[in-house]
């Protein structure tokens, strides 16, 4: 009887964090276990969640952190249940491990444990530009951190691969080429199809006619919430028809957006993926002034929703909409700018209709979770499907 093939997953973050790369690992773990494969997501127990779990196939690990940043920057906790824990996964019979981002402590120790067992070890970019927190004095300093991870990231000779063309690019900025791309996808009639019946026009009292423009995402700087807000109350006043700004998510901005007390930008706090696919059926487009991003998750699943976009051109954008007909790609991220695509959007909605259906099909066409697996066991296993060792070194 054949060996079952074993692929082991590092995640800094995982559900119950919400976000894209936790989705992606999500996804493709799930994907891969119907697949026949093995899969073991390691992640931090930032929750405070029962250590190790296993169900359908998916074996979930939890190791003890530190939360710094608030969260965002989970810092392995090596005391004993770490090591025992550690001790667990060792001793599976793994074929590769595949590292989520390469900018964390966790990313490290999933190479760590690639290189103890002799596995062959993946890392797969999800940005496409330094992380920020929005302070002129502390970027720096990240940015630094971020290089000196990733030399020692590519101190362990892992393959690299990323989820757009533009993460592939980013990769040459630390030195490092890219294999090619894991692209994010999307199951786009099952997310539509678990839309929760809650009506947001009616709960917050909008106007008939009332363009919705929807954000989901981080409130954190390089997201761009903070900007649409702002575009939003721009708008105020004028003789532009009602733009409100639905804004889904948490974090640092959040106070910064309520301090504008602008009556058209509602902020809905965090939301379950049903109430999330109900909020983009509705919304007229989805708006993500982002600064970074690999290939963004909300991207996918407002186009489930046949939900256009107003994007900045960063990640993937270019890929789900490579022009006009698509959606709207925002030349940058400034207040002035999101407000006139807005305006635009707001007055043609013949257009925005007709990119929310070319934008569906494309997702749906091009954006499967099915061939991101099957590039990702070409990429462990080669074409063939045979077990593949460690990448030459």
């Amino acid at each position: 009887m054949d060996r079952q093939r074993c692929i082991c997953m590092f995640s800094t973050l995982y559900s119950p964090n919400v976000g894209g790369v936790e989705s992606y690992t999500e996804h493709l773990a799930r994907t891969l276990v119907e697949r026949g494969v093995r899969v073991i997501t390691v992640t931090s127990n930032t929750h405070g969640l029962e250590a190790r779990t296993s169900e359908s196939g998916l074996d979930i690990v939890r190791l003890p952190c530190r939360n710094l940043l608030g969260g965002r920057y989970p810092v392995p906790l090596k005391n004993a249940e770490y090591r025992q824990l550690i001790g667990w996964i060792e001793r599976q019979d793994i074929d590769c491990v595949v590292v989520h981002a390469r900018f964390y402590p966790h990313s490290l120790e999933g190479l760590a444990l690639a290189d103890r067992i002799g596995a062959k070890s993946i890392v797969v970019e999800h940005g496409s530009a330094h992380l920020t927190m929005g302070n002129g004095f502390i970027d720096p300093a990240v940015r630094a951190v971020e290089h000196a991870m990733a030399k020692r990231v590519v101190r362990y000779r892992p393959a690299f691969f990323a989820v757009s063309r533009k993460a592939s690019a980013w990769l040459d900025h630390f030195g490092i080429s890219s294999s090619g791309e894991l692209p994010n996808a999307i199951d786009a009639d099952a997310f539509a199809s678990c839309a929760s019946d809650r009506d947001f026009s009616s709960e917050l009292h909008l106007e008939d006619g009332a363009f919705i423009a929807a954000f989901a995402g981080r409130l954190v700087p390089e997201k761009g919430a903070l900007a649409l807000a702002r575009a939003v109350s721009l708008l105020e006043g004028t003789d532009t028809p009602p733009v409100h700004a639905l804004i889904a998510g948490a974090g640092p901005e959040s106070s910064a957006i309520d301090a504008l007390r602008c009556k058209r930008v509602h902020t809905l706090g965090k939301l379950p993926r049903e109430d999330m696919a109900a909020l983009l059926t509705q919304a007229d487009a989805m708006v993500l002034p982002s600064r970074s991003e690999g290939f963004a998750t909300a991207l996918l699943e407002a186009a489930a929703c046949k939900t256009p976009a107003i994007v900045t051109d960063v990640g993937g954008t270019d890929e789900l909409i490579p022009d006009r007909r698509f959606g709207t790609l925002l030349e940058d991220a400034r207040p002035e700018t999101v407000a006139q695509a807005l305006r635009d959007a707001a007055a043609d909605r013949t257009l925005t209709a007709s990119q929310g259906t070319a934008v569906y099909q494309r997702a749906k066409n091009r954006c499967s979770w099915d061939e991101t697996t099957r590039l990702l066991l070409d990429a462990v296993y080669g074409p063939s499907g045979s077990r593949v060792g460690r990448q030459d070194q």
